[in-house]
């Protein structure tokens, strides 16, 4: 069975079609396997490689190689095609997927850097929004001087994976004296020789985690609940959808509400993002409208105003009350599952407690603790 985290300083492998199979690398706890390049390529050993990397215990990741520049669109529809693959083939939403952004191969890095980073951060929310953690692969000079990693970093978080290597050839151990400093960084690709295995050799700098909270809202799952209770979303989700038509209703693909998706109603009671509003029409996604007639909107004050006060549900077990607003703060005390907190604003993902803990400050993380509507 696949590993679902790995720690710090642990290393692992990237593996395209030029590798085997059968994946097993000595010292290896974590595979990160292409899936796709450009929106016509897969990587014809992936769904195989995927499958022996999870036997082998090993966390699993996927890659995309990028096809698409300085270019938004393209950028969008090549890790919407990577998404789908990566979900065809098994890796688990909450996982990393990287989009691999080098010179060369039917990709050019020399767009510009505000034209570069609005591309690759175009696919990074596509690959968010599927579920999945963004990365950004390429080497140190790329990623330096062809991208505004601040901006990327600033909007996703530490999500680069950089490559530099110390010599070319085999390296069996990361010498971190030759580590390519910058913010923002979770993995370093050491060498394209991992021990003389022909395999690229990486080294994570931070715990490495498939992220089980990291899915795709239709809050809740689509799962019907009463209209009595409310729904509970991320503290980023601005606004949400419930279907309060008695008889449930129909997504349509336009905003003008001409033709179903399907002849099938959606359930009353389940709760979808809000995208937009349009004309009176509610969008829940690309394509998908809900008459705004059939659903009741709830607006989340907390994630447009870091100052706003609310109420939040603990969703996830094993959920601490934290001395400071960051990863690695010390925890104060423990957070009974189910239960509800009153918040006092934010700071970024971290939600603020009013009540105070002898005497301080305390914080919740808001991917553990759900805003309730």
């Amino acid at each position: 069975m696949s590993n679902s985290t790995v720690s710090k300083r642990s290393y692992g492998v990237d593996l395209a079609s030029y590798q085997s199979t059968s994946v097993s690398y000595t010292g290896a706890k974590f595979a990160i396997v292409k899936l796709t390049q450009g929106t016509d390529y897969l990587n014809p050993k992936a769904a195989a490689q995927i499958k022996s990397a999870k036997a082998n215990g090993l966390l699993v990741g996927g890659y995309f190689y990028a096809n698409h520049g300085n270019s938004v669109s393209r950028a969008r529809s090549e890790a919407k095609y990577a998404v789908a693959k990566a979900k065809a083939f098994g890796i688990p939403e909450g996982s990393y997927l990287a989009d691999d952004f080098e010179q060369g191969s039917g990709n050019s890095v020399n767009g510009g850097v505000q034209a570069n980073t609005d591309a690759i951060m175009a696919a990074l929310q596509v690959i968010k929004e599927g579920g999945y953690q963004p990365l950004v692969y390429s080497g140190s000079f790329v990623l330096r001087n062809h991208l505004s990693i601040a901006r990327i970093v600033k909007t996703f978080g530490t999500c680069l994976w950089v490559a530099s290597y110390k010599v070319s050839g085999r390296q069996d151990y990361a010498d971190f004296n030759y580590f390519p400093s910058m913010d923002g960084v979770v993995i370093w690709q050491f060498t394209d020789n991992y021990r003389g295995l022909n395999v690229d050799g990486n080294i994570s700098l931070i715990d490495l985690k498939i992220d089980s909270d990291n899915h795709p809202v239709k809050s809740a799952e689509k799962a019907t609940q009463s209209l009595s209770q409310h729904p509970a979303v991320r503290w980023n989700i601005g606004a949400v959808a419930v279907v309060s038509n008695s008889k449930g209703a129909f997504v349509y693909t336009d905003s003008k509400l001409t033709k179903p998706e399907s002849d099938q109603l959606k359930k009353p009671g389940t709760v979808w993002q809000v995208f937009g509003i349009k004309d009176g029409a509610i969008q829940v996604g690309k394509n998908q409208w809900f008459d705004g007639r059939a659903v009741y909107v709830k607006a989340n004050p907390i994630a447009y105003n870091d100052q706003k006060h609310a109420i939040a549900k603990i969703v996830f077990d094993h959920t601490h009350a934290l001395d400071a607003p960051k990863p690695d703060a010390k925890k104060v005390y423990l957070l009974k599952l189910g239960s509800k907190v009153e918040i006092q604003g934010r700071v970024g993902r971290f939600l603020r407690i009013k009540e105070k803990h002898n005497g301080k400050t305390v914080y919740v993380t808001g991917n553990r603790a759900y805003i309730v509507l």
